[in-house]
């Protein structure tokens, strides 16, 4: 599948509102701290260059596909993490005590939408950012970097299913966060007492109760782009919708028939009926500009940021290149197979529904001789079944 230009308008304007973030967050931060003027210039330069970095980074990790959750990771999710860890490390900058500021969850927070290096590398430049504003010595950069290092194992745990485990996680958030603050405290001060141990379990608890409340939050909007996301491609005022009907109404009505035959079926074998949909809305997109039509069509897909498993369904159009290697792409492929089939002959010709379904038998059962699912994982159950809904359907409907 090739790959070509990812840039888009939105993405260009999300890149531009988390540069705003990071000027914006430090301008703060350091007026917070009372940073003179070109302390504050040496800092804001630090920042652009972190800044260049950092998004070079994230569109590697895009484009090797090692995001979490990839296809639903999009650049407003990454500027709202950025916005609540840059927020978190200026209250707790601001207000908590030294050595007690639970900064172990920036990376906790971050990994919603980082994986493990970039979630380290974000969270340790707001600590020396931080740290830089407000003069903190070697032991309290110590102890924050610590809590970074400790965060980010335990959020491998954290993203576990079983409630278990996350309950053992959360223990050990607890724990950490509290034994990290007392020792560090001590190593600077060389004393210890109650008070402080107070401190230390006032910090293990904040960090709990971030992480407790933060992350269902994340989990929820990449729960929810998942739901959302491709009925947005498929919104008939969406410009590719619109160019498909400018360019054909039949080829259009093509496309929403597929579509809808492949939600209904994808639905019925619990597969991912949004996928489907939204793949075999646009599996001939390429016809827009024509040979090579593979190419042409991801290359349109890519610039207009579609998910990546509609642009798969997209890559194995037809079998021709590679054969469906899910369940969606193939439940896409029997459905573009049978309806095309269908439509090169006169509504008279299938005025009988015996007709009808003698031609998507055949279809069917010869795509499936020939070993065009064999790799998409579906069973023959399930192919049994998208087979007796195409017959029964009125496919000229």
């Amino acid at each position: 599948m090739r790959q070509t230009d990812r840039f888009s308008a939105m993405r260009t304007f999300y890149a531009i509102l988390i540069a705003l973030i990071f000027i914006g967050a430090n301008t703060l931060l350091c007026s917070i701290a009372s940073v003179l003027m070109d302390k504050y210039i040496c800092i804001i330069a630090i920042n652009i260059c972190f800044f260049c970095l950092f998004l070079l980074l994230i569109i590697r990790r895009r484009l090797e596909n090692k995001l979490p959750e990839f296809n639903y990771i999009s650049y407003s999710k990454i500027a709202i993490v950025i916005i609540i860890n840059w927020t978190l490390t200026i209250l707790f900058g601001t207000f908590l005590t030294d050595f007690f500021a639970p900064m172990i969850v920036l990376p906790i927070i971050a990994s919603s939408v980082f994986d493990d290096s970039l979630s380290n590398v974000f969270s340790l430049y707001l600590v020396i950012i931080t740290s830089l504003c407000f003069n903190y010595n070697g032991y309290m950069i110590l102890c924050y970097v610590t809590m970074i290092l400790f965060g980010n194992m335990i959020t491998g745990f954290l993203r576990r299913s079983e409630n278990l485990q996350k309950l053992y996680s959360l223990i050990l958030l607890f724990a950490i966060t509290t034994l990290i603050s007392v020792i560090f405290y001590y190593f600077n001060y060389l004393e210890l007492n109650l008070s402080i141990l107070m401190y230390g379990l006032s910090a293990g608890i904040a960090a709990c109760i971030i992480t407790v409340c933060a992350l269902p939050i994340l989990g929820f909007m990449v729960v929810k782009e998942q739901q959302v996301i491709y009925d947005a491609f498929l919104d008939p005022d969406y410009s590719l919708c619109n160019e498909i009907r400018k360019f054909s109404f039949i080829e259009y009505q093509h496309a929403k028939r597929i579509s809808s035959l492949s939600r209904k079926c994808a639905k019925a074998i619990n597969a991912n009926d949004g996928l489907a949909a939204c793949g075999a809305f646009y599996y001939r997109l390429g016809k827009i500009e024509g040979e090579p039509m593979i190419d042409n069509a991801i290359r349109i897909a890519n610039n207009h940021c579609f998910p990546k498993d509609v642009i798969q369904i997209m890559s194995e159009y037809g079998g021709i290149v590679s054969l469906p290697s899910t369940k969606e792409s193939a439940i896409v492929h029997m459905v573009d197979s049978v309806v095309t089939k269908v439509e090169l002959f006169d509504s008279d010709s299938m005025s009988s529904s015996w007709n009808q379904n003698m031609v998507i038998y055949q279809t069917i059962n010869e795509l499936s001789q020939k070993g065009f699912y064999d790799n998409s994982g579906l069973t023959m159950n399930q192919f049994l079944v998208i087979r007796e809904i195409l017959a029964n359907e009125d496919i000229l409907a």
